[in-house]
Formats: C-alpha cells, sequence, structure tokens
C-alpha cells in the first residue's frame, strides 16, 4: 500500500478513476445509442430497417442539396437507391405510387412499404451538411432548417370554445386556430345574485373587449337584406327596428312596393342559416351565429392569460359555443397564442420556403463503399457483432473506476516516509465549505454543459466533436469531485470531520456568543431593576403599532420596514442598557469602596461614553486623593513613630534620674513636692509615648496578632473586675447584661483585653459621677456584640466620627488625664482583628458597639 502513497500514484489513480468512468458512461451512451436503434430488441429486422432510414436521410440531404437544379441525379443515380421527390407536405396523405406527383424519380416500381419517406421544407437560408459516410462521428449528412417558420399578429374577431374537446379557438384572419392551453384556464364560479354576477362580468376588461368584437360582428336588420325564395308570399309584414328610435313600425309589403325593387328582400337574420329569428344575441362569424357558452354550461368562466398576468374578473359572457363546427375544429393542429386580449401570434411558414416529400428505397445490389446503403449494411453486421461488447466494457470501466477511487480514497493524506497524516491546502479547507463549493462547481459546469447540448443541437454539432467536449466535462466533474473525496477522507483519517467545518465553528462561535449575551443580560437585570418594565413596554407598543399596520390599507409596503425597524430598535436598545449597565456598576463598585473599578468602552454609544469617561476618571480621581492621603498619614505615622523613639531615650533617663532623687534622703519638702510632680508628668508623657507607638503600629498594621478562640463572657468580666475599685472611687454603678451560656469568639486575647480595657477606661475617665453605666453582651445574626453605654460628665458636642479621631477628647477642657488616643487605638485593634467598632452620641448618652464573627463552639 506504501507504494500508492507517492504523489505520483495518486496522480495515476485520480487519471484512472476518471478514464474508466468516462469509458463506462460512453460506453452506456453508446448501448443506449443502440437500443434507440432497436438492437437489443428482440425484433431483429428492426434495427437494419432503422439503419436504412437512416441512410435515407443521407439521400435526402444529398438530393434536396440541389433543389433549384437536378437534385443531383448525377451523382445518386451511381449508388444503389431509387429515389423521388414530390413537391408538397404530410407524406401520410399522399399516393406515393402517383407519378403525376413526382418532379423527379428514377424508379418505375411500386414503392415498398419499408421505404424511408420524409418531410422537408427548404428555404434560401437553408444549410445542407455533405459527408461521403452516412455515420460520421465528425460530421455526417444534415440538413440544418433555417427560418421556416414565422409569427405574425393578427386581430381576433371571435373566441369560443369546444365544449367536447375542451379547447379554446380564435376566429382571426378568416380562419380558426386553437388557442394554446398557456394562454387561458377554465373554472367554474357562483355568484350570489345576478346582479353580482353581471358586475364580475362588466368589470372584466376582456369582456368588454369582446363584448365589442360581438357588437361589430352582428348583422343590421335594417340595412342587409336578401332575396325572396321563390314561393314566398309578397305580402308580409315585418318589424324593421330603427336604432335611432324605440317606436317599432309596421310596414306592409305588397305587389306595389316590390315593384319599386327589382326583387324583394328579407331581413337579414332570416338569412343565417343558424340564427332563429327569436334569438340576435351571439357571435356572427361570416354567415353562423354562435349563442354564448354560458346558455349551455352553468356558472361557466375562463381566465385568460397575457404575457404571464391572468385577467382578474372572469369572463364567460362573451364566449361563444363551438360545439356546433367540432368536426372542423378538430382538424385544426396550429396554436395560436394571446399577445393582448384583442390579438393573436400564429407561426406562418416562411412565404420562400418549399416543401418536399423525399421517398427512396435501396436497389437489389449494394455497390461500392460510397453507397449510403452499403454503409449501413456494413453498420448492421459490424452493430451485431460487437453489441454486447459496449455492455461487458461498461461493467468493467465502472469496477476499475470504483478500484482506482477506493486505492485514491486509501492513499490520500499518506506519504511514504511518515506515519502522520499530511495535510495540504485541499483538507485546510472546512468540510462542509468544500462540500458546497463542489456542488455549486459541479452545477455550473452541468449548466455550462447543458448550454453546449442546447448549442450543438441548434449547430448540429457531429458526434466526434460532441464526445470531446463530453469528454472534457467529465473530467473537469471528476476532478472537482475527486477533490471533495480527498478533503474528505483526510478530515476522516484525522477524526475532525465535524469539527472541521464552518457550522460547527459557527455552533461554537453562537454558543460563546450566547453566554456572552447571557452573562450580559444578567448584568443589565442587576444593575438596572427596571429592565422588566422597559421591556414589557417596548412589547406592549410592538403589539398596538403590528395592530394599527394590520387594518391599514395596504401593508406590503410597509411591514417589511417595521419589521426591520423593529429588530434594529432591539439592538440599539439592548445596547443602551448594557452600557449604561455598566456605567451603574462601576459607580456602585466605586461607592463600595473598589477604587480599581473601570468602565469597559468597547462598544459603547458616544454619549454614554463620555460618561463612563468621566466615571473612570473619578475613580482615578479618588485614588490620587487615597495615594495622598495614605502618603500623609504615613508620614504623621512616620513621625510619631520616630519623635516618640527619640523622645522615649531622654525620657527614660529622667524617670531614672527622677527615681534615684527619690531614694535620696532630702529634707526639703518643697523639693520632694516638685519630685513628686517630676515623677507623675514623666509617667504620664511615658504612657502617652507608648500609646503613640501603639497606635501608629496599629493603624499601619505592624502588629502581629495571635488569633485564638476566646470566651467573651470570661473575658468581658474580668475587664470589667479590675475597674471595680476605680468605679467604686468615681461613684459609677455597673449594670451588665450577659447570657447565661459561654460564647466564643476568635481574636488576639491580649489585645481585645486592651480594646476593653481602653472602652472602660473612658468610662471611668469620663462618666457622671452617681450614674449607671451598661454593659450588655448579645448574639445578633451570627455576631458577638459588645454594647458599652454611659452618661457623660460634659457635654457632647462633637460627632462621633471626630470623637474617634486621634488626639480628640471629649473633655474640651482638658482637664482630665487621657491624650485623645484610647478610642483611636481601640478601633484599630478591633478592626485589625477582623472585628468593627462604631460609635453613637444622643445628647449626654455615649455609647461604643464592638462586633466580631460569634466562633461557633465545633469550630
Amino acid at each position: 500500500m506504501k507504494r500508492l502513497y507517492s504523489n505520483a500514484s495518486k496522480i495515476l489513480l485520480a487519471v484512472g478513476c476518471t478514464i474508466f468512468a468516462f469509458i463506462c458512461v460512453l460506453s452506456l451512451v453508446i448501448c443506449a445509442f443502440f437500443q434507440s436503434w432497436k438492437l437489443y430488441s428482440n425484433d431483429k429486422e428492426a434495427f437494419s430497417d432503422f439503419a436504412y432510414r437512416y441512410a435515407g436521410t443521407s439521400y435526402a440531404t444529398l438530393a434536396l442539396s440541389d433543389n433549384q437544379d437536378d437534385f443531383n441525379e448525377d451523382k445518386l443515380d451511381k449508388m444503389n437507391c431509387y429515389y423521388g421527390i414530390i413537391n408538397g407536405t404530410n407524406a401520410e396523405n399522399i399516393d406515393l405510387d402517383d407519378e403525376s406527383l413526382y418532379l423527379y424519380k428514377n424508379f418505375t416500381t411500386t414503392v415498398p412499404d419499408n421505404a424511408y419517406v420524409g418531410d422537408y421544407s427548404i428555404n434560401p437560408d437553408t444549410e445542407f451538411v455533405l459527408s461521403d459516410n452516412f455515420l460520421d462521428i465528425w460530421g455526417g449528412n444534415q440538413i440544418i432548417d433555417v427560418n421556416t417558420t414565422e409569427w405574425k399578429t393578427y386581430d381576433i374577431n371571435g373566441i369560443g370554445y369546444d365544449p367536447i374537446s375542451q379547447n379554446m379557438y380564435v376566429y382571426s384572419n378568416g380562419e380558426f386556430y386553437k388557442l394554446s392551453e398557456l394562454c387561458y384556464d377554465i373554472c367554474t364560479v357562483t355568484y350570489a345574485d345576478e346582479e353580482s354576477k353581471e358586475d364580475a362580468y362588466w368589470n372584466s376588461s376582456a369582456n368588454i373587449i369582446y363584448r365589442k368584437i360581438w357588437e361589430a360582428n352582428k348583422p343590421d336588420a335594417v340595412d342587409y337584406y336578401t332575396p325572396l325564395e321563390e314561393g314566398d308570399s309578397d305580402e308580409t309584414t315585418y318589424t324593421i327596428e330603427d336604432e335611432d328610435s324605440d317606436e317599432s313600425t309596421e310596414e306592409e309589403t305588397t305587389d306595389e312596393t316590390t315593384e319599386e325593387y327589382e326583387v324583394d328582400y328579407l331581413p337579414a337574420e332570416r338569412a343565417l342559416p343558424n340564427a332563429p329569428v327569436e334569438n340576435t344575441d351571439g357571435l356572427y362569424i361570416e354567415d353562423t351565429q354562435f349563442s354564448p357558452i354560458t346558455d349551455s354550461i352553468d356558472d361557466f368562466a375562463i381566465n385568460i392569460y397575457v404575457d404571464g398576468y391572468g385577467e382578474e374578473a372572469p369572463m364567460g359572457e362573451y364566449i361563444a359555443d363551438f360545439s356546433t363546427i367540432h368536426n372542423t375544429l378538430s382538424e385544426i393542429n396550429y396554436e395560436a397564442y394571446l399577445e393582448t386580449a384583442s390579438t393573436v401570434e400564429v407561426a406562418t411558414l416562411n412565404p420562400e420556403t418549399e416543401n418536399y416529400v423525399f421517398v427512396c428505397f435501396p436497389k437489389d445490389t449494394f455497390n461500392g463503399v460510397n453507397d449510403f446503403y452499403a454503409q449501413a449494411k456494413w453498420f448492421i453486421g459490424f452493430a451485431e457483432d460487437t453489441k454486447y461488447v459496449f455492455p461487458i466494457a461498461a461493467v468493467l470501466s465502472f469496477i476499475l473506476s470504483i478500484l482506482c477511487y477506493v486505492l485514491f480514497m486509501c492513499a490520500i493524506g499518506h506519504k511514504k516516509n511518515s506515519a502522520e497524516i499530511s495535510v495540504n491546502w485541499i483538507g485546510k479547507v472546512w468540510t462542509d465549505v468544500f462540500f458546497w463549493c463542489a456542488i455549486i462547481t459541479e452545477y455550473i459546469i452541468f449548466a455550462i454543459f447543458y448550454w453546449l447540448v442546447e448549442t450543438m443541437r441548434d449547430s448540429n454539432l457531429s458526434l466526434g466533436m460532441s464526445i470531446f467536449i463530453f469528454g472534457i466535462v467529465t473530467a473537469a466533474m471528476m476532478a472537482v469531485g475527486l477533490m471533495w473525496s480527498a478533503n474528505l477522507a483526510v478530515n476522516v483519517k484525522l477524526h475532525r470531520f465535524f469539527k472541521h467545518t464552518f457550522a460547527y465553528r459557527l455552533f461554537v462561535w453562537s454558543k460563546g456568543r450566547l453566554a456572552i449575551l447571557h452573562q450580559q443580560s444578567i448584568k443589565i437585570r442587576k444593575n438596572i431593576k427596571w429592565t422588566r418594565r422597559i421591556w414589557f413596554i417596548f412589547i406592549v407598543i410592538t403589539i398596538i403599532e403590528y395592530f394599527v399596520i394590520m387594518m391599514s390599507y395596504d401593508t406590503r409596503g410597509i411591514a417589511p420596514f417595521w419589521v426591520l425597524e423593529k429588530i434594529a430598535f432591539v439592538v440599539v436598545l439592548r445596547k443602551l442598557l448594557y452600557s449604561y449597565a455598566r456605567i451603574k456598576e462601576t459607580a456602585t463598585a466605586l461607592a463600595a469602596g473598589d477604587l480599581s473599578a473601570k468602565v469597559d468602552l468597547n462598544g459603547m454609544p458616544l454619549f454614554l461614553a463620555e460618561h463612563a469617561v468621566a466615571m473612570n476618571q473619578i475613580g482615578d480621581g479618588i485614588n490620587v486623593a487615597l495615594d495622598e492621603r495614605t502618603k500623609s498619614e504615613r508620614m504623621k505615622t512616620e513621625l510619631i513613630t520616630n519623635v516618640s523613639h527619640d523622645i522615649k531615650t531622654p525620657l527614660t533617663s529622667i524617670i531614672n534620674y527622677v527615681d534615684l532623687l527619690n531614694k535620696e534622703k532630702i529634707d526639703n519638702e518643697k523639693a520632694k513636692e516638685y519630685l513628686g510632680v517630676l515623677s507623675r508628668q514623666s509617667a504620664r508623657l511615658k504612657k502617652l509615648i507608648e500609646d503613640l507607638i501603639e497606635a501608629s503600629k496599629a493603624s499601619t498594621g505592624n502588629i502581629k496578632f495571635t488569633m485564638e478562640k476566646i470566651n467573651a463572657v470570661v473575658l468581658l468580666n474580668q475587664s470589667i473586675g479590675e475597674f471595680s475599685e476605680r468605679l467604686e472611687a468615681g461613684k459609677i454603678t455597673v449594670v451588665t447584661d450577659f447570657p447565661a451560656e459561654d460564647i466564643f469568639l476568635k481574636a488576639d486575647n491580649r489585645y481585645l483585653w486592651r480594646v476593653f480595657d481602653n472602652l472602660m477606661s473612658n468610662i471611668v475617665k469620663y462618666a457622671q459621677p452617681d450614674t449607671r453605666a451598661y454593659i450588655d453582651l448579645k448574639r445578633v445574626d451570627g455576631k458577638v456584640r459588645f454594647n458599652f453605654r454611659n452618661t457623660s460628665k460634659n457635654e457632647l458636642n462633637i460627632s462621633a466620627d471626630e470623637l474617634m479621631e486621634r488626639f480628640v477628647r471629649g473633655d474640651k477642657s482638658r482637664f482630665t488625664d487621657g491624650n485623645g488616643l484610647g478610642l483611636s487605638i481601640a478601633k484599630s485593634l478591633t478592626e485589625s482583628m477582623g472585628g468593627s467598632l462604631t460609635l453613637e452620641i444622643d445628647g449626654d448618652l455615649f455609647k461604643a458597639i464592638v462586633e466580631f464573627d460569634e466562633l461557633k463552639t465545633e469550630e
């Protein structure tokens, strides 16, 4: 098999497949040709008779090519052919043994039954193709008819219907013509009453035309008279109608009146053999009256077609009944076509055309190879000997073609020195695209071939040239088919038949697009709460517009544009909603503190894009301001930390020396008092410096927490117990409200103690003496909430946010101890451990709320 993997082998297999397919089709065509000549029929004489008749066409071509002279008498007499030529048409109606009919003949015997008889029309433009062979694949004897007929247009003088043959006929140019079935359609129409029937007839433009034709052909009873037949009475009273008067007069014809005329006359309607006196309404053609077809067939109607368009209103009132002349009409073969409702086109022979009947039959002996009958005899023997060769060749070539095709499909995609499937430009094309391209190409090739067949038929191209063109077309169609097969084989071998298609890619793209649209829809509904109301209003308006359009007089021109407008409106509306949703989502994110949120400007309308750009600029501005504030805070913190460290060193020396002085024996009471002040103030300063350093660490996140499980009830009780003496000294009563069971949270035990210590210290320092302080511990929505409430001894004319800032104290006189860092430190520590601390001020009521996530016991 690997020998077939080379490019040369693949090309040979493709060529072999094409050649064998061509041989198969050609053999089938030859078999069909032989069958058309009845070679494979049970009647052995039928094929011979057909071949001899075909030879007769060659004799006719040779003879009639010299129809102006002697019909090539000198050439035909040397052949084994008796022939004769008759001037006329329709050989079936003439006696071939009547010698008076012949323009020329070279026999005296009776014409045999199997003689060739053919009708030919010859004019000056007729072309003759002459050959020495009666069956020549590159030529052959042919008579090419050119302009044997021409079309003429005549006015219609009457139209009628024959219910026996069910055909329409027109009377024009003094003759009857059968109307082509393409020009009319018989139907039956019923009407509510005679008035509606009359309106339908009179609304038909064709009926108006044919009514005028009837009126124009009707004889005038006043002006037209016919002689009296011998024996008629000379005293007869007739009613003569005057077209200009509604009155009727009676005249008596007597001998005296007849003396004024050379002959006596009767009214014209009495002269028409088929026209009764009591009925003068009908179609008059020459001397015959035809009644309307509606008198014979109830509710008869007919639609006529002119240039492909039908008469909207049915007609029938002025269609004549031609059943009385059925036998005459049945002999008419020529068809006419309506050019307009009042004119008809009829094909007539070219006036310069000569019609001939050619008769020929073979002599007793066959002489010479140039004799057509001798060639026909040889061809009959050849065909009989080889009639089974071509079917066998068709079968064998079909099998070989299939074998080459299978080997080609197996070899395609492989290479000699590679086990992998190689893909060339054919395999890279999408499978379904290649298929449809192949179908379209095959259709184009077939259309070209069909056009060539029609051209060859009109130009009488030779059989050999026809086979050559057919071979080229077959090779082209096979090449396209093999390329498609190669594409199919490669993609099947690579197991990507479906995935390597445009339909699959389109499906994947559509799926991704739908997923994107779904996500966009979710974003729209999430950010725009009134989305459903918008679409509901749109649907309601669309339904109202639909009914308004449907009630309009003519919606054919409006409806398509309305549908396109609605589709475009839906696309634009959805785009606007999605753009607005992106802007709102970013605004919401910025409001929530996500300063990295940005609006995607891709595909956004200009007027919304301007708002989106402004939104992005707001985020950038907030980031800049935040960076500046963070930088400032960091610098302040670093300053505090550095200064605190710098102050701490000399302060330590001061404290140590004050302590040394306190150990000395100093008798001066004033000096001892001064040392006490120095000791207290240095201790206070040390506490301030430690708080500053701790506040700096807490705010910058430089504290390392040891998170552990803490019993909130126990820790809070311990904190309150530490401050019991100070609370009693300040005459403050603590009222607690703790749950009976234990509550746990996760935090750093040391720093949570510091938070409680700062809040309790705040109560001791700033609570009004002789009041109660309330400390609660509760569970709220999965949270552990600590509430610290007390009444301030000083006015709290300050906001909770200000009170949370560093160095801000509720005692504006700064009379009490404290540095204003306690609450700030407590807040920073709480937030660093994952909790929250908030303040609430209501008059003199101060409230601090600390919250942490509750830790379940199983955790």
